[in-house]
């Protein structure tokens, strides 16, 4: 995946450390990240992760700036073309989307804090498609202040690098430098040294003098930078000054918190810089400009995570308070305190765990396009009442669903009502090309399949149509499957020709049988093409009762077939139900093809024509009870296999000689046939028929595991 981070600057600051932590752990795992923002002290830190920086003055409001910042971006992303863009704060969420319409890339956002609002700025944050809040209350602040919607939004943590922020780091370096003192009691505290963040460090340091009367080898360190520094500053030499000591230490903002932290005894502070403290294992007290916690323990925690360790709606800090609880710990147990900080955050805040939850918001994002609401474009030979084909619609839709979650489907079809009432999704007019056109330029993947589409044997009509709709998904932009077809048989060269160059644009080629991976190699392709399997290899059959024994025939009128076809077939039927006493049941696959042959012939043998199933759970389910099965309907040959029946093929056409290849049957051609032979192979059908249906059984096993790739492959090609 390939990702822009946007935010105002890499200084020092819970946000910037988040979305540090967060590149640098997607980087590891293989994304490609890039950031933009004005820079700052981190940037040394990406550049060692290999994240791209790019400098845009993204930390101010100032027209000129934005206006840079705008026209950066935009140049930025339409030469990277990003999977995902990641806005942090308002100016850059405002930027970014500004740019969305026009540039069309997937925008998220995460919100960090609770912002003043007002109905101007209500007005122009942009929070994204979706939004990523960093706790519980800031999932509500965004609800209640934006109506932003609740299903939209993801809640993680403040992810922590538990390498980095650990009790063994070496800080000698820093301790040189500040000429920190040995056998100290050292209190850390970090912040951004703002006039809206900086409060307890002033309780803090006037409550020196008292603490330094109780603990005389006291040290405060406090660390951190910002437009109330130089106020800070005063303050530490006023409180050296009134105890005659150095006792106070202001070191300015710093990239190297984790040194500081670990050099501590202790640590103040509040969000980010409270878990790292927690880390590395140091006893807490949480507190800041919006309220105090306290000093953290197992009964601190339900209302820290519920303020996301900010103390938003808790009673304010005062210095009596802070006094009493740095006490509690300076002669309590100090390791106690520590080992159960470490165990929390191991537990709860990891910078795994917070990139899980980024990663997952991220596909959430990815799943749905709003530039392409339509995920999936399902083109076949549907909605003409031929149950095979039907079937296959319906084991497409089935593998899809069951894959992805809320997959949005839309199928060409001759009835789409009646498709649509049928199989639960969308369904437009196969014949009305402006529909067509227009649902193309929404949808992310066309699905050519499954059934034998390109071909002319029946007409150039035929592959003309469906070649015509995959021509129409590739100038639309749309990603293309052909979903385990058959190929061919492709009689003219011009078509032939047209077939190959076409199918080398497509995404992905999957093929129902290796007759027609060997069709594509004597037309010279051979890339992304994979042999998996019938799709009506997966669906499933319903428990149907019967009350006789019964073969089934399913037969169809053909150009080629004898004049005496219809009663050569019914003298066949009648020697069955002689010798083995088994009723023939005639199955139209189609009515309107089907119907009249199957009639005729059931008129002539004394036997029933079943056509009235009322789906294809049932079909199946009557399939399976048969003794065996006599057809030319290729998916009447797959029902039975797949219910573990023993076939006899009657061929006329190469996608039946592609199943008796597959499945070792013996064929017999219905153009011409010998009755005596087919009445033979009968008998041994029927002599072995126990141990035929459990070798049937294990291919078949492996047959249905095949179409789970299918599915599997066209969800894939939806993730980006």
């Amino acid at each position: 995946m390939k990702l822009l981070m946007v935010l105002m600057g890499l200084e020092i600051g819970g946000a910037e450390t988040h979305v540090v932590e967060l590149a640098k752990e997607l980087a590891r795992r293989g994304h490609t990240v890039h950031i933009a923002s004005n820079g700052g002290v981190y940037e040394k830190e990406i550049a060692e992760a290999g994240i791209t920086h790019y400098s845009l003055p993204l930390h101010t409001k100032m027209p000129l700036s934005v206006s840079k910042s705008y026209r950066g971006l935009k140049k930025i992303i339409k030469q990277n073309r990003y999977d995902i863009v990641h806005a942090h704060a308002r100016i850059p969420g405002l930027l970014c989307g500004m740019l969305q319409n026009k540039l069309k890339f997937r925008l998220i956002t995460s919100a960090h804090w609770v912002f003043y609002t007002n109905f101007l700025l209500n007005h122009i944050t942009d929070w994204g498609e979706r939004s990523v809040a960093v706790s519980n209350d800031i999932k509500k602040y965004l609800i209640d202040n934006y109506k932003y919607p609740a299903d939209k939004i993801d809640v993680t943590i403040n992810g922590i690098d538990t390498r980095k922020f650990s009790g063994d780091i070496d800080w000698s370096d820093v301790k040189k430098e500040f000429n920190l003192g040995d056998d100290r009691f050292r209190i850390v505290y970090v912040s951004r040294m703002d006039v809206d963040r900086s409060a307890v460090a002033f309780n803090l340091l006037e409550i020196t003098p008292r603490l330094l009367e109780k603990y005389p080898n006291l040290e405060v360190v406090i660390v951190g930078g910002g437009n109330d520094y130089d106020r800070l500053v005063s303050k530490v030499e006023e409180t050296n000054k009134l105890v005659g000591k150095t006792v106070a230490i202001a070191t300015g903002a710093r990239t190297d918190i984790n040194k500081f932290v670990a050099s501590g005894d202790m640590f103040v502070g509040v969000s980010r810089a409270a878990l790292e403290a927690m880390s590395a294992e140091k006893p807490v007290i949480i507190a800041g400009n919006e309220g105090y916690i306290g000093l953290f323990d197992q009964s601190k925690t339900d209302i820290s995570i519920k303020t996301n360790f900010c103390c938003r709606g808790c009673e304010m800090p005062d210095n009596e308070t802070l006094f009493t609880d740095v006490c509690k710990i300076a002669d309590g147990n100090r390791q106690e305190m520590a080992s159960f900080n470490r165990q929390f955050i191991l537990d709860n805040y990891s910078v795994d765990r917070m990139t899980n939850d980024y990663e997952d918001a991220y596909q959430k994002l990815l799943d749905k396009n709003p530039f392409r609401p339509n995920d999936v474009l399902i083109s076949g030979y549907y909605g003409f009442k031929n149950t095979g084909d039907d079937s296959l619609l319906k084991a497409i839709v089935d593998g899809l669903k069951k894959q992805k979650e809320n997959i949005t489907i839309t199928v060409l079809s001759k009835t789409p009502k009646e498709t649509s009432a049928l199989y639960g999704v969308k369904s437009i007019n196969r014949f009305n090309f402006i529909k067509i056109c227009r649902i193309l330029k929404k949808t992310r993947l066309l699905i050519s399949g499954g059934g034998s589409l390109l071909q002319d044997v029946t007409s150039t009509k035929s592959y003309l149509y469906y070649s015509t709709i995959i021509k129409l998904a590739l100038k639309c932009n749309a990603k293309v499957m052909i979903y385990a077809n058959g190929i061919g048989p492709l009689i003219n060269a011009k078509n032939r020709a047209d077939c190959k160059k076409l199918l080398e644009k497509v995404d992905v080629v999957t093929l129902r049988d290796s007759d027609s991976m060997q069709e594509l190699i004597n037309m010279g392709l051979e890339k992304n093409v994979t042999v998996t399997a019938d799709p009506a290899f997966s669906l499933q059959s319903n428990e149907v009762p019967t009350s006789k024994d019964y073969f089934i025939v399913s037969v169809r009128r053909w150009k080629k077939l004898p004049a005496d076809f219809d009663t050569t077939i019914a003298e066949i039927c009648k020697k069955v139900k002689e010798k083995y006493n088994l009723s023939p049941v005639l199955v139209p696959m189609q009515s309107k093809l089907d119907l009249d042959l199957c009639t005729k012939i059931a008129s002539c043998c004394d036997g029933e024509v079943k056509s009235n199933f009322t789906n294809i759970g049932d079909m199946l389910g009557y399939f399976k009870n048969s003794h065996f099965v006599l057809g030319m309907r290729l998916h009447a040959l797959i029902y039975s296999l797949s219910m573990g029946v023993p076939v006899i093929p009657l061929s006329y056409d190469p996608k039946i000689d592609a199943i008796v290849k597959e499945w070792g049957c013996k064929e017999f051609s219905a153009e011409k046939f010998d009755k005596q032979n087919l009445l033979a192979q009968i008998d041994e059908v029927i002599a072995n028929r126990d141990a035929l249906s459990q070798d049937i059984t294990k291919t078949t096993k492996i047959m249905k595991e095949k179409t789970v790739l299918d599915s599997q492959t066209a969800t894939k090609l939806l993730e980006f």
